[in-house]
């Protein structure tokens, strides 16, 4: 676990905030520098075709600069994450509560947060959608022809992730309904941060702070 969370410090680049500006700076097609993180940890450097989000979530097209034309296709079952217009893009498992029940799929999120044990990632599942699905193929088959609506809401398309566990949405209705319990399975070794959640001195809309003041707690324990 220490392995991944000092890989993931070495290579954070500055998290910028999401916005619609990001999705008018490039051409669809353009090839954009970047680079992607092996399943090793290693950083291979060159260009990754931009696209849309909702695409880029899925699979990115990579060209290294190490001379090679060959165009190498990446999903998130492949490479740990990559890195574009100065956003880190991370693999991760992501689990959905639907009305049929629970099922799980894989996904790159944009890293919201500081690095450390417990990551904000953003992953655009237009759960709504999906909620009379059965089964994660119907739901990916759904994916594929989504047009993705852009939102001001904080916590829409907004997840929570511990170490290499699924990414929990924040805004689905077992999140909200349990949060006090739910904080307990991420930060609940931290007993002076869940004094706070328990008093109420941090709530669900205290999240980030909630995620940042673990990982310093967190890292501060090796130093």
């Amino acid at each position: 676990m220490m392995k991944s969370i000092i890989i993931l410090s070495f290579f954070l680049i500055s998290v910028q905030a999401f916005s619609q500006d990001w999705f008018s700076i490039h051409d669809q097609g353009e090839r954009i520098p970047g680079y992607v993180l092996g399943m090793a940890g290693d950083t291979i450097r060159g260009s990754i075709k931009y696209d849309f989000p909702i695409v880029m979530q899925k699979r990115i097209y990579f060209n290294s600069n190490q001379g090679s034309k060959t165009t190498e296709e990446y999903t998130s079952d492949n490479i740990r994450g990559y890195s574009i217009d100065e956003k880190l893009w991370l693999s991760t498992s992501v689990i959905m509560e639907t009305y049929n029940g629970t099922f799980r799929f894989k996904r790159f999120g944009i890293l919201e947060s500081t690095p450390g044990p417990i990551y904000l990632l953003r992953i655009f599942d237009e759960e709504d959608k999906l909620k009379k699905k059965t089964n994660s193929e119907e739901a990916e088959k759904i994916l594929e022809d989504i047009t993705l609506n852009y939102s001001e809401n904080f916590f829409d398309k907004l997840y929570i992730k511990k170490n290499e566990g699924d990414a929990e949405s924040l805004s689905s209705k077992p999140f909200k309904k349990s949060f006090i319990p739910k904080m307990k399975l991420y930060v609940g070794d931290y007993e002076a941060l869940m004094d706070k959640i328990e008093n109420k001195q941090y709530q669900l809309r205290d999240l980030r702070k909630i995620v940042a003041e673990y990982n310093q707690w967190f890292e501060s324990k090796f130093k």
